[in-house]
């Protein structure tokens, strides 16, 4: 007899929360990286005001949050094998690449990749990631690491924001130990 597959759980919560551009500052956001022990042995190419991740990355030069000032795919390519999660939290928009990459010289850049090189970020930092480990993408969809990757959404947090803002739509992926 052919059992129909089950569909796994999700859980999806919604909160209201004050926006910042420091995201994990926000208080639901913040709880939620309590809840899964961000910390040893995760891995941040984007890592802006925070110190949570044991791997850090940030293009300013002058961030003394970041160990590394690298573009986010060579960042993940100095980041070693089994790590237990990522905070993927890039700039959100193709204007917000272009603007941050610009800061930071780094005009050309955006020429040749206009989307931040964040396929290839993920590409290489989804192979580093031990099985069962986590990833938690930020931005304005639950994109995240994704299926082809090997990963499975287990919780979605959406923070609204109020008014005309837009949500940040926060997803948390496991990396799957079998199909």
């Amino acid at each position: 007899m052919n059992r129909p597959k089950l569909q796994k759980t999700i859980t999806i919560n919604r909160v209201w929360a004050m926006p910042s551009k420091w995201t994990f500052s926000i208080k639901p956001i913040a709880e939620l990286l309590a809840k899964y022990n961000v910390g040893k042995g995760w891995a941040d190419p984007f890592t802006g005001s925070s110190n949570l991740a044991e791997y850090r990355n940030d293009l300013n030069p002058e961030n003394p949050n970041a160990q590394f000032h690298l573009e986010s795919s060579e960042f993940a390519k100095t980041v070693s094998e089994n790590l237990t999660g990522v905070l993927f939290d890039p700039p959100y928009s193709l204007h917000n690449v272009m603007q941050h990459y610009k800061t930071f010289g780094k005009e050309q850049f955006c020429k040749e990749n206009p989307t931040g090189n964040y396929k290839t970020t993920r590409d290489i930092l989804a192979k580093k990631i031990k099985l069962g480990g986590l990833v938690i993408s930020f931005g304005w969809n639950s994109v995240g690491f994704g299926k082809k990757r090997g990963f499975e959404i287990i919780e979605i947090l959406l923070v609204s924001h109020g008014g005309n803002r837009n949500d940040t739509i926060v997803t948390v992926e496991r990396k799957k130990l079998n199909d």
